[in-house]
């Protein structure tokens, strides 16, 4: 174990890095998750139909945020760990590093639970849970296992694959009612903090970029691809809260779990009926590049710290992804799992991160 290791900014071969362009594909697999098929419901459940509103500012607010990330970065370089070590010293960064290791995979594990869940609850309700968590760790540690460069080929393929899933909002805006968009701004600020405050966990996946950041290959030319990305993911969430809205009256949709694959009942196709099934299978792409990166970044995480190679620190923390979910059997208790980690990301993005921004301010930049 070695723990001045993260003292010095981490050397990544050229051959390992990948084009600055690429970062979006990252960004959008990052955050565009499995919560997108119902993060609706609990913003609405504050602010119902201006709950559009709460996207637009958390969209705003994302860039604010990565903005700030890039000037940490670039100023400082290295990734996370490495700044932690320059901020706080040796002792006091090794807790923090040690809390991000844990928080990144975590997220994984609150993705594929989730995910575990839609399937039972719509396709086949007898199913195990370690059956699924399995087939998803095994395909999880074989990409990680290759190295960054395939977990971002796998993103790339993962948007190729599923971006034409957000047409389908055409059918729900259809034969859905604009007037359940009407009256804006009827609500208190509390309530639309409130909303803010859960319409975060939908645009976690950002703070990945402190783990991959020396992977890039013109990390300052990369920035704008990452904001573009960002860009991208509000705009679905975005379409995805319009429809259903516009689809579902306010009372309906706190009675429904999962209002996205509500909305794809109504997608009828010349040779497709049960369009809900396709798409929640296709939906199996996007948790598994959301598993990757958890996966990457928290192994990547321990080899900076303790010094323990990526390849022996990934078999332990696949053991983790796979056993935890089995653990949580109920709704109520996913439901806790998620608030957790919501609540988590929220004082990570809009506390720690502007923490970090301003120590940075004050401290001189070091060459890497």
């Amino acid at each position: 174990m070695n723990l001045n290791k993260s003292k010095s900014p981490p050397f990544v071969h050229k051959n390992a890095r990948i084009a600055h362009k690429l970062v979006y594909f990252l960004i959008v697999g990052s955050q565009i998750g499995v919560g997108v098929l119902g993060f609706v419901r609990y913003i609405a459940k504050y602010v119902r139909q201006d709950s559009w509103i709460i996207v637009i500012l958390g969209g705003l607010s994302i860039h604010i945020i990565l903005w700030m990330m890039f000037k940490i970065l670039n100023k400082h370089g290295g990734d996370l760990f490495n700044i932690h070590h320059q901020f706080f010293g040796k002792w006091l960064s090794l807790p923090l590093s040690s809390l991000f290791i844990f928080y990144y995979l975590v997220t994984g594990i609150v993705i594929l639970r989730t995910y575990i869940e839609a399937v039972q609850n719509w396709m086949f309700p007898g199913i195990p849970i370690w059956t699924l968590s399995f087939f998803f760790v095994a395909l999880t540690y074989y990409i990680v296992g290759k190295g960054f460069r395939v977990v971002t080929g796998i993103a790339y393929f993962c948007f190729v694959l599923t971006i034409w899933m957000t047409f389908t909002h055409y059918f729900p805006i259809r034969y859905g009612h604009f007037i359940n968009l009407l009256p804006v701004l009827d609500f208190g600020l509390k309530d639309y903090f409130q909303a803010f405050k859960v319409m975060v966990l939908s645009f976690l996946g950002i703070e990945y970029l402190f783990a991959y950041y020396p992977y890039l290959e013109n990390p300052k030319k990369a920035q704008k691809w990452a904001h573009i990305g960002a860009a991208t993911t509000t705009g679905i969430y975005m379409l995805t809260t319009l429809s259903t809205l516009m689809y579902f009256s306010p009372k309906q949709l706190q009675g429904l779990t999962w209002p996205t694959l509500q909305e794809w009942k109504i997608v009828t196709l010349p040779i497709l009926e049960r369009f809900e099934y396709v798409g929640i299978a296709f939906f199996a792409i996007v948790v598994l590049i959301n598993l990757a990166i958890a996966l990457w970044t928290s192994s990547r995480g321990i080899n900076r710290i303790f010094d323990i190679k990526q390849r022996i620190a990934i078999i332990p923390l696949s053991i983790l992804l796979f056993a935890t979910p089995v653990f949580f059997t109920t709704r109520f208790k996913v439901d806790e799992l998620n608030n957790i980690i919501g609540k988590f990301g929220f004082y990570l993005l809009y506390a720690y991160i502007p923490l970090l921004f301003i120590i940075s301010l004050l401290k001189k930049g070091e060459k890497t």
